[in-house]
């Protein structure tokens, strides 16, 4: 896989997958887990918990290709360098924004040959500023297209 990943806007129609689904949809979607972070009070931590969807789904490969985006969104200036970059990122996206329940947020996509990761982030203090839900790509992308 190359170095040079590519963070792009979410569609409207990819927003909603960057929430939990039924475990039908979890299954049909191929949804390996999501990671859920935050940047402390300061907003320069880095503190994340992963949770489980689909452990069987979780190899190697894809652990790899989690450790190689989440590392390039953690360079400096990336959307998970710290709070401060995460709002100036999102600012340069304005087509990123998500009407959350009580703030924007916004939402981004990378890709790997095999995985999708969709991103929901809020650079809010005090609150969890991000969570990246993983997913086996060509089982997401059809069905997104079932979907759309």
């Amino acid at each position: 896989m190359s170095n040079e990943i590519k963070t792009r806007p979410l569609t409207p129609t990819e927003q909603k997958y960057t929430y939990a689904q039924s475990m039908q949809l979890e299954g049909q979607t191929g949804t390996i887990g999501h990671l859920r972070g935050d940047f402390a009070t300061t907003g320069y931590g880095f503190y994340t918990t992963w949770f489980d969807t689909r452990p069987q789904w979780k190899s190697d490969e894809f652990k790899a290709d989690l450790d190689t985006v989440i590392n390039a969104l953690r360079e400096d200036k990336g959307l998970l360098h710290n709070r401060y970059d995460m709002s100036a990122f999102a600012r340069h996206f304005p087509e990123s924004a998500i009407k959350g329940n009580y703030c924007t947020e916004y939402g981004f996509r990378v890709d790997t040959e095999k995985h999708a990761f969709l991103l929901r982030c809020n650079p809010t203090k005090g609150d969890y500023n991000f969570y990246c839900y993983c997913y086996v790509k060509e089982w997401l992308d059809k069905h997104i297209q079932k979907a759309e």
